[in-house]
């Protein structure tokens, strides 16, 4: 019980949903690393800024210029005359630029605007450019750079490289652009390329003093970023995973692709956004589209997987039990449906030909459908209005009647049964011939019985085509998922079908289908079938019989041995059905009823299910008692000699079990009433079981003799020989049929001379043993005479001859 409500409780952990918390967590962890450091720089470098920098001016100097010490003499001064915040050297100016030993070019301590060298270690670059700078180890250098902006800065939305001001050395040095363009600016001193005119001066720099300047700009100007908090890309796989997730559940697999590629705008347009305004902004791109792609796998290809795999089970399943499906009355084709429905007929009324006739929805006017043989019409009556007889009476009201010249054959006759469901014609059925006349004749109430429940079925076929051409127009298009689903609809009601079959069928063996036709038949059915003369088809692979193959009627013929078989029309008007004695091969109730179904206010047949029922044979007496049963004619009651009997049952004792089995001599004719062929079975069984269980050279004394009371026979030391006493002995006497273990020998003996008329007792014998005594009754044998020619009486069977008579 815990494990099915701990089942229950964790049921909605799908694949899918642990593939979208998979796919969270790594966005969390973020194992791209690599990959998310360089999409974060593309990202910081994609949304530079483009606005003129007023912090940052980049100062270029040819190699003829620094050669010539031209910005170790004039940059000091120019930096103090223009009021700059300071100068950063880019290698390899700083090496031209001046500086101490330590390699920082540094202004004198009187100085207000120092010139700090570059690190090489400084600067953070992603895919070749300069994304922002690195933490400093040494305190002297990151004080120095701190004077001059520079900071840690992992990522940094840099300056346009066009927004980034720059001049050439030569023109600050000779006055041809005034000092003050360094005032409150840092002068970003990198060597650039000589005699090119001012507007190329930027890009005449050499790397990597261009993104210096435009990193340094961006910083400067409040371009500082760093990497989101780790909760924020699981948040947004988690969202964007929900959201897919119920697209695919409500919408489909198209819906759900088109909200995943949403969810990839809105995380690029997200970025941009967020990092355009907020410090720690940048997500870890590639991880966060990997968790995505993740979630979208479970969500999409699993579940797409395990659907299509129940799919095909489910397709596979529906096609190998095609040939069993029940098919829906609405589903077959009216070229099979309306010669099924003349075959029902003629199974339910008696008749030598059977017409059905359609009356088409909006029209008087009927369609036959099995009016013609050999090519020619069978129906005289051409005008086929059902408002004119003989479809209808003079009055125009339509009823079962018999017509007469309604034929080709004149001399024909016809019962014309109206098929009328709920006050609305649905067609015609014809029962032609004599015997349909004197059955209609006999018995009219069966002509109305097979009307109205081929009316209801003509009906059920109208209404389900009607609703599912409704439903075909409702949906535009029709999938091969939609044929599944249909067909696991049929399925459905199949088993529906079969449920109701096993509920109403005291034992299910036998099925057939709306229009009579078995559809399913158990081995030991179509065994009791075969031995009534009936032809059986042999089962398919599914247990399946072909539509035709074996009727109704013919299971139902086979019930009557003078051919007067019973008809299906009895069992259509019997919603419990008919139950039929058989007696071959085996005795057996044949118990046959219909399967109705309802529906809208209607009830009709919708198969019908038929039980060979077994007749139980008397249950068994109880031990104790034994029934007074005819005796069998090969042991009959009879006079035979006791001794002769005893005698060859203690020779077989003796053989059997090696030991002595003593007989004393006997006395007398020993002429005995009784069965003699059980009398010398259980008395060897007995003399047999008492010697073996005997002790050496103590087996058992038999006698037999003549006593007042009648021949008897004693078998001394019966105590010794089975080992108990004379108190378990006389047990048996009382209940002979319920002999304790170990005395069913004795209890069988007692049971046969019971049975012959006779009496059994115990006797102790002074410690000489126990000793069993049976008496049964003497015989006394009458003599005769052979009758000889010359008249005297012939001889009799019960008599016994007295030696020979002399012939004369």
């Amino acid at each position: 019980m815990t494990s099915q409500s701990e089942a229950a409780r964790f049921g909605w952990l799908g694949p899918d949903v642990l593939s979208i918390a998979a796919g969270a967590l790594l966005a969390a962890v973020a194992p791209l690393e690599r990959f998310d450091y360089v999409a974060r720089g593309l990202t910081a470098s994609a949304l530079a800024d483009d606005a003129p920098s007023a912090q940052v001016l980049l100062v270029t100097a040819s190699p003829e210029a620094l050669r010539d010490g031209l910005c170790e003499r004039s940059l000091p001064g120019l930096l103090e005359r223009g009021r700059a915040r300071g100068a950063l050297l880019v290698p390899p100016a700083d090496a031209f630029c001046g500086g101490d030993a330590g390699g920082g070019a540094r202004a004198p301590a009187t100085a207000a605007a120092p010139a700090v060298r570059l690190p090489p270690g400084l600067l953070r670059l992603s895919a070749g450019e300069v994304v922002g700078f690195f933490p400093l180890t040494s305190e002297a250098r990151a004080a120095e750079l701190g004077a001059l902006g520079v900071s840690a800065a992992p990522w940094v939305i840099k300056k346009a490289p066009q927004s980034v001001p720059a001049v050439s050395l030569r023109d600050l040095a000779d006055g041809q652009v005034p000092a003050n363009a360094l005032a409150g600016r840092v002068a970003v001193i990198a060597v650039g390329s000589g005699g090119v005119p001012p507007q190329a001066v930027a890009t005449s720099a050499l790397p990597p003093a261009k993104g210096v300047a435009a990193v340094l700009g961006g910083l400067l100007d409040g371009g500082r970023r760093a990497s989101a908090p780790a909760w924020a890309p699981a948040l947004f796989v988690l969202l964007a995973g929900g959201v897919v997730w119920l697209a695919r559940r409500r919408y489909g697999s198209l819906v759900a692709t088109s909200a995943l590629f949403l969810a990839t705008f809105a995380l690029a347009a997200g970025q941009s956004a967020l990092a355009a305004r907020v410090e720690a902004s940048l997500l870890p791109l590639p991880s966060t589209l990997f968790g995505l792609a993740v979630a979208f796998a479970g969500v999409m290809i699993l579940r797409g997987l395990g659907v299509q795999r129940a799919v095909d089970r489910a397709a596979e399943l529906i096609q190998r039990a095609a040939l069993f499906r029940m098919q829906g009355v609405h589903t077959l084709r009216d070229e099979e449906f309306w010669p099924r429905v003349a075959r029902l007929a003629e199974q339910a009324h008696p008749a030598d030909l059977v017409l059905v006739a359609e009356l088409p929805a909006g029209s008087w006017h009927l369609r036959f459908w099995n009016d013609r043989r050999d090519g020619d019409s069978l129906v005289a009556e051409r005008r086929h209005d059902v408002r004119r007889p003989p479809y209808s009476s003079e009055q125009g009201v339509p009823a079962i009647r018999l017509a007469r010249r309604f034929l080709t054959k004149q001399d024909m006759p016809a019962v014309v049964v109206p098929l009328i469901a709920f006050g609305e014609i649905e067609g015609y059925v014809f029962f032609c011939g004599p015997v349909a006349e004197a059955t209609f004749s006999r018995e009219p109430e069966r002509a109305e019985n097979v009307g109205r429940e081929l009316a209801l079925l003509l009906r059920r076929k109208r209404l389900a085509r009607t609703a599912e051409a409704g439903a075909g127009e409702a949906r535009a298009g029709h999938t091969p998922t939609d044929d599944l689903v249909e067909g696991a609809r049929v399925a459905l009601d199949d088993l529906q079908l079969f449920g109701s079959m096993l509920r109403s069928a005291p034992v299910g063996l036998l099925y057939a289908d709306a229009f009579g036709d078995v559809r399913f038949v158990a081995p030991e059915f179509a065994k009791w079938l075969r031995a009534r003369g009936v032809t059986v088809p042999v089962e398919s692979a599914s247990a399946a019989l072909p539509p035709g193959s074996l009727t109704l009627g013919d299971v139902l013929g086979a019930t009557s041995a003078s051919g007067a078989a019973v008809s299906l029309s009895s069992v259509m008007a019997s919603d419990e059905g008919i139950e039929l004695s058989v007696s071959a091969p085996e005795p057996a109730v044949l118990s046959v009823r219909p399967l109705r179904r309802e529906s809208d206010g209607s009830s009709w047949i919708a198969g019908y299910v038929a039980a060979l029922i077994p007749v139980k044979q008397p249950a068994p007496v109880s031990g104790n008692v034994r029934p007074l049963a005819a005796r069998d004619a090969t042991d009959p009651l009879c006079a035979f000699q006791l001794g002769d009997v005893v005698a060859d049952a203690v020779a077989s004792a003796a053989r059997a079990t090696g030991r002595a089995v003593r007989l004393e001599p006997i006395r007398g004719a020993t002429h005995a009433l009784g069965h003699r062929g059980e009398l010398a079975q259980v008395l060897e069984g007995f003399l047999t079981d008492v010697a073996s269980r005997g002790l050496p050279g103590h087996g058992p004394v038999v006698s037999v003799r003549e006593a007042p009371q009648g021949v008897q026979l004693s078998i001394l030391d019966v105590g010794f020989g089975l080992g108990l006493p004379e108190s378990a002995l006389q047990r048996v006497l009382t209940a002979p049929g319920a002999a304790p273990a170990g005395l069913e020998p004795l209890g069988r003996l007692i049971l046969a001379v019971e049975d012959s008329h006779g009496q059994a007792e115990l006797k102790t014998n002074d410690g000489w043993g126990i000793t069993l005594t049976v008496t049964l009754l003497r015989a006394h044998p009458r003599a005769f005479v052979a009758a000889h020619e010359g008249g005297k009486p012939a001889a009799q069977q019960n008599v016994i001859a007295i030696g020979r008579a002399s012939p004369k």
